[in-house]
């Protein structure tokens, strides 16, 4: 607390002094003192500096640069301090976590930002308790400013901390899966995004350059249609879909309708409008606009079909500028409804995006920047209940979601899966899909029987030889042993947790062991031979989240709650 009174002294002083984003002045005194070396670097900083003000197309030139100016003095505030900037706007955003926090261990006064700016680097590195100590102290350093002046900072770092709570809830929630992205030529440097398999085939959309292309301005980069084909367990046949123009300005597919026919998003008609495409033997040709859910001063930017083509689920900015979802329906004259707009069920006050339905129109998956998100968009599933109505939309949980902006989900072939995430290293969108888990069966090596020796001979009598007989070795039935014992586990973070916040938790004389299995840290006390002599020590500890944890022969086997001796 003494720390938060000095730093809402100076910044109530210094109020409105570094409320942007913006590259802070690294001293050359300080970086570098009177050393060569140091000097000569300094040209990196100010040539960082010019690029870190062009934006996204020079980010990895200008980290590059900062980063080698790190390696000659990592004890410098205002360059960690650009560092972490640089990372947070346009690459790896958790990466910046560990520069922002050297900043607050050099300089903890630097600005007030630096509080916004490590609650957020926290976040995207999953460690949300710690992101929401630093969303709290940066959010009284605004309060102790003014309330009035500071409504609309307040009002974000208030939703920031509201994601960072759904994050913890959604983190103790385990999945028996995981995500991988999707390998070359699908993915690349790029951005690369909305997946649409079909059969063998994938189609998506991707602001790459390939070979070919005439050099576009990186500003001016614009997605177009790719596919590639599934051929003997590769991703081959990599093509780009073109128009009879083969312009780089073909609408992008947003979803599959039936045989031949596609829905595209064509940027260039009205606000942004849907119509229908389909190929030939070389071209894509426009077929119709989809007239009954187009408006004329709005944009629409995904929608998708039931089988029988009854129904669409579209999404729409008509009614308050962000992007609602909304649904029509066919008649049996073949005459479409007027859009009716999802309740609150489906809709947030936030934005909503990328809309799928399920063929029998009972399965709908969106993203959403709302309801429980735990940061950016997050995907959300909601289903149709006998009576018709739609069930309160449920978030998909980690690994499906992040931090980060997670969007576009497209399920195939029972329970696998599509979705698009900038969780990437370089920041940008690449396409993912549910990892397979290959079991490997190793069978024991077989080992031929001993003959039995129906000769005794006696020892005395027996000549020694020159060469020696190799004597069978006896083969032991193995009887496997299960040693059952039981642990207390006090606690498990996806962080490496410090000392004394175990201390905090547990203050007992039993050390406190810990184990990692590759995502989660576990904390535990005790080795017990008893369930009962386990119930009877976490009876005792007061630690109400505590629960035991049987294994067999050290392997962690099952999790015991709500077990107690004082209640029998």
């Amino acid at each position: 607390m003494q720390l938060l009174r000095i730093l809402l002294v100076f910044f109530f002083v210094s109020a409105g002094s570094a409320y942007s984003q913006r590259f802070m002045r690294v001293d050359p005194v300080e970086f570098a003192g009177s050393n060569i070396e140091g000097k000569q670097l300094l040209k990196n900083i100010r040539k960082a500096k010019k690029l870190f003000d062009r934006g996204e197309s020079s980010f990895t030139e200008c980290l590059d640069l900062l980063l080698e100016c790190n390696k000659f003095n990592s004890d410098n505030a205002e360059l960690n301090y650009n560092i972490g900037q640089s990372y947070l706007r346009y690459g790896k955003k958790g990466l910046a976590k560990v520069y922002f926090e050297q900043v607050k261990a050099l300089k903890p006064n630097i600005n007030a930002e630096l509080y916004l700016f490590l609650g957020q680097a926290c976040q995207y590195a999953n460690d949300f308790s710690n992101a929401i100590l630093n969303y709290k102290t940066y959010v009284e350093i605004l309060q102790h400013e003014g309330e009035k002046r500071n409504k609309e900072k307040l009002s974000a770092v208030f939703r920031y901390i509201d994601e960072c709570k759904n994050g913890q809830l959604l983190s103790l929630q385990s999945a028996d899966f995981d995500v991988e992205k999707l390998p070359s030529p699908i993915n690349s440097d790029a951005n690369d995004l909305l997946a649409i398999k079909d059969g063998s085939k994938l189609f998506f959309n991707s602001d790459r350059i390939i070979v070919g292309d005439k050099k576009p301005l990186k500003e001016k980069l614009s997605l177009r249609g790719f596919s590639v084909a599934l051929i003997n367990g590769e991703w081959a046949s990599f093509s780009v879909l073109n128009d009879e123009k083969k312009s780089r300005d073909l609408p992008i597919m947003v979803a599959k309708v039936d045989g031949n026919q596609y829905l595209f998003y064509d940027k260039n008609t009205g606000f942004g409008d849907l119509i229908f495409m389909q190929k030939d033997d070389k071209f894509w040709t426009k077929e119709m606009d989809v007239f009954f859910v187009n408006e004329r001063k709005s944009n629409e930017s995904s929608a998708s079909f039931t089988s029988d083509g009854n129904t669409v689920v579209f999404v729409s900015d008509r009614d308050e500028k962000q992007g609602d979802i909304f649904h029509c329906q066919k008649d049996d004259d073949g005459e479409w409804s007027k859009p009716m707009k999802f309740g609150d069920q489906i809709n947030s006050k936030f934005d909503e995006r990328d809309v799928f339905l399920s063929d029998n129109g009972k399965v709908m998956y969106f993203s959403s920047k709302g309801r429980n998100s735990i940061g950016g968009y997050d995907i959300f599933k909601s289903e149709k209940d006998e009576d018709g109505s739609w069930t309160e939309a449920q978030n998909m949980g980690i690994p499906i979601n992040s931090a980060y902006d997670d969007c576009h989900f497209f399920p195939y072939e029972g329970d696998s899966f599509l979705f698009d995430s900038n969780r990437g290293e370089n920041g940008k969108f690449d396409i993912y899909t549910k990892k397979l888990i290959v079991d490997t069966v190793i069978k024991d090596e077989l080992v031929e029987p001993i003959k039995k020796i129906e000769a005794v001979i006696p020892v005395e009598k027996v000549e020694i030889l020159p060469t020696v007989i190799p004597v069978p070795t006896p083969v032991v039935e193995k009887v496997s042993t299960i040693l059952t014992t039981y642990k207390i586990q006090i606690a498990a973070s996806k962080i490496e947790m410090k000392d004394a916040e175990l201390k905090k938790l547990y203050r007992g004389k039993e050390s406190v062991a810990s184990s990692y299995d590759g995502e989660w840290y576990r904390y535990s006390i005790g080795n017990y031979d008893s369930m009962e002599d386990a119930i009877y020590f976490k009876d005792r500890l007061g630690l109400e989240k505590a629960f035991i944890v049987s294994f067999e022969n050290e392997k962690r086997k099952k999790i015991i709650t709500n077990y107690s001796l004082s209640s029998k």
